[in-house]
């Protein structure tokens, strides 16, 4: 991953992040397919061997998804983390994650699967093991 895919992954954490609370603060709510196509995408232009041709306007539009998100769902806009300084434990997930995302339809989630991948995205935000742990071993099949 090169800086600025770097960038993007810490992005689209902060989007996981800012949906698990608007998960959290309405029990039930998992948000429709739009949010994790943008977070399946995004998360496909950071692992990508050959970075997209405008990753700045990639990360761009992550921020303002979250920025959206939290006006929308009335919870603070998170700001994501250094994925470059994850702990082992997190370069797992974040591998989870990326192995996921490139297998990934959004249309075709269930909400279950949706749930995990945003609320392991916040796991990362928070850089607890315990938390990454237990996102790793309930991960989808890919």
């Amino acid at each position: 991953m090169n800086e600025m895919q770097s960038e993007l992954a810490g992005a689209t954490v902060a989007l996981g992040a800012t949906i698990t609370a608007a998960m959290d603060d309405a029990p039930g709510f998992v948000p429709c397919g739009t949010p994790a196509q943008v977070v399946i995408d995004a998360l496909n232009a950071a692992g990508a061997a050959e970075p997209e041709a405008d990753p700045p306007q990639r990360v761009a539009q992550v921020r303002g998804f979250g920025e959206h998100v939290s006006g929308h769902r009335g919870v603070p806009a998170h700001a994501g983390t250094d994925v470059t300084a994850l702990s082992p434990a997190g370069c797992q997930l974040l591998d989870a994650l990326l192995a996921f995302a490139a297998s990934a339809n959004a249309e075709t989630l269930s909400a279950d699967a949706t749930s995990w991948l945003y609320r392991s995205l916040a796991a990362l935000e928070v850089g607890n093991d315990e938390k990454a742990n237990a996102q790793l071993a309930t991960a989808p099949r890919v």
